[in-house]
């Protein structure tokens, strides 16, 4: 059974708000914690019916960007190239993709999770991290869950933790690889998956983004 975001959430004591769709503004103008997840259903335990493939658009926008990417040190020149590396990563019986967090005064969830739907593929910003996720030719059924939280980055390192034990049915001290057993979209907490897609964006210094 894939994990339900309401089990997620309620590990935690956490009201969450959702489903929204994605590219939906918020109304959160506080800090905490947000999950997306290819589901509507809050309370599914039943994995998703998407295949795994990347948007062949966002890929030519990527290389284009990013003009060094590679793979094991090899360059890149084709979508089906990521799609065959990318897909170990994969989990189909999972629903969530990704569990992030806004801790910072000038940066609340609405503003956080906007910077997510904006993000362009191979730019340093505004939001690099889950960058896996924006590649998928099923984004657009992608939903949102976010709640307010005390202490968003340790709550958001809980969350991905208890997320890896309810995978898997192991204590985070059975699992090798720990990093690896992530959301798809979650690159790494204090530990990294052990991936070598390199050099993913261009070479511009980032741009600041203003209102």
């Amino acid at each position: 059974m894939a994990v339900s975001i309401t089990k997620l959430f309620e590990e935690f004591g956490l009201e969450y708000e959702g489903a929204f769709n994605w590219n939906h503004p918020l109304k959160a103008n506080y800090n905490g914690v947000y999950v997306l997840a290819l589901t509507s259903n809050p309370n599914d335990e039943q994995p998703h019916q998407y295949s795994f493939e990347i948007c062949d658009d966002t890929f030519g926008y990527w290389i284009n960007q990013a003009k060094e990417l590679q793979i094991d040190g090899e360059k890149v020149t084709n979508k089906k190239q990521v799609e065959e590396y990318l897909m170990q990563f994969w989990n189909p019986n999972e629903n969530i993709l990704y569990i992030g967090e806004s801790s910072s005064i000038t940066n609340p969830l609405q503003k956080r999770v906007k910077q997510f739907y904006t993000h362009k593929v191979g730019q340093k910003g505004p939001h690099t991290g889950g960058y896996w996720l924006k590649l998928l030719s099923c984004l657009n059924n992608v939903s949102v869950y976010f709640a307010q939280a005390r202490n968003p980055r340790e709550v958001e390192f809980k969350m991905l933790m208890k997320f890896v034990e309810l995978s898997t049915g192991k204590s985070f001290y059975e699992i090798e690889n720990f990093a690896n057993h992530l959301p798809f979209a979650n690159v790494k907490i204090d530990v990294s998956k052990k991936h070598s897609l390199t050099k993913h964006t261009n070479r511009n210094k980032r741009v600041k983004i203003t209102k």
